[in-house]
């Protein structure tokens, strides 16, 4: 059996409503040039004390409420309830990732504020953003530097996808939404993923039809549950309120799907 791998993934959102998509490079092992919100695996630095402590938001009482998954009687899952250390690293590991790939930092200073509230040399974070991509910095280490804090509180989990056994590769991913903070611009990392674009999940979907974006089934599903929304702060109550179901989707040969009483309900 393939092992499945721990992941978060970051929708991120802007007003009035457009989501951020990057397209992964044509090399990548998984999803190769399809368009995908920002996000990735765990690290073994998101589960480490620096990184604790340098996070804001890690507190059991907010990690259990958000961590609610159930597992519907229609799509059984194996994989076991994500604990409290593995919900921790993979807030860190969201953080992280939506820094790394999209160059958007959810993070407050010392003294509470959101970042960019005073002057940021953002010339300067741009270039540690690569070192922190190419594993010469740690994510805890780059934040202490600055004497910031990346705050998980901006963080409202949406969903819970596990890739289905018949994949070579498994991610047991949890999706998670946001809005962007004002004053920062989301830019492509040019390594991983490439030709960053803000679009509302309406006209990606039109843009699948047309046959001129490419999406990965998780995608898109993602995106037609997004769609019904015209504000981001609709879209962001619901993330905060939602119900969320672990969705394994059964292999159709040529597709993925789930079942049809499920498709409003995860």
């Amino acid at each position: 059996m393939n092992s499945v791998r721990l992941a978060a993934t970051v929708i991120l959102a802007r007003p009035p409503f457009e989501v951020y998509l990057a397209r992964r490079s044509a090399s990548s092992a998984f999803a190769p040039d399809a368009f995908v919100f920002p996000g990735g695996t765990i690290a073994a630095q998101d589960a480490s004390e620096a990184a604790r402590a340098r996070t804001l938001g890690l507190d059991a009482e907010r990690l259990d409420r958000e961590f609610r998954a159930a597992i519907p009687a229609d799509l059984g899952s194996d994989e076991p309830p994500i604990d409290r250390e593995s919900a921790r690293a993979l807030v860190v590991a969201a953080l992280r990732e939506l820094f790394e790939e999209a160059g958007v930092l959810l993070a407050r200073t010392g003294s509470g504020l959101p970042i960019g509230a005073s002057p940021v040399d953002w010339e300067r974070v741009a270039a540690q953003r690569v070192a922190v991509r190419d594993g010469t910095v740690a994510f805890a280490d780059f934040l202490t530097a600055h004497d910031w804090y990346a705050d998980a509180r901006e963080l409202a989990l949406f969903s819970h996808w596990i890739t289905p056994p018949s994949e070579p590769r498994r991610y047991n991913t949890h999706f998670f939404f946001a809005v962007a903070p004002p004053g920062q611009a989301a830019l492509a990392d040019a390594f991983e993923t490439h030709d960053g674009i803000w679009i509302s999940p309406a006209a990606a979907l039109e843009r699948l039809s047309a046959g001129t974006l490419h999406l990965v089934y998780p995608t898109i599903k993602h995106l037609v549950r997004l769609a019904s929304f015209d504000s981001v702060d609709a879209a962001l109550e619901f993330a905060r309120s939602k119900p969320v179901l672990t969705i394994v989707p059964r292999d159709g040969g040529d597709d993925f799907a789930i079942p049809p009483a499920l498709e409003n309900q995860w």
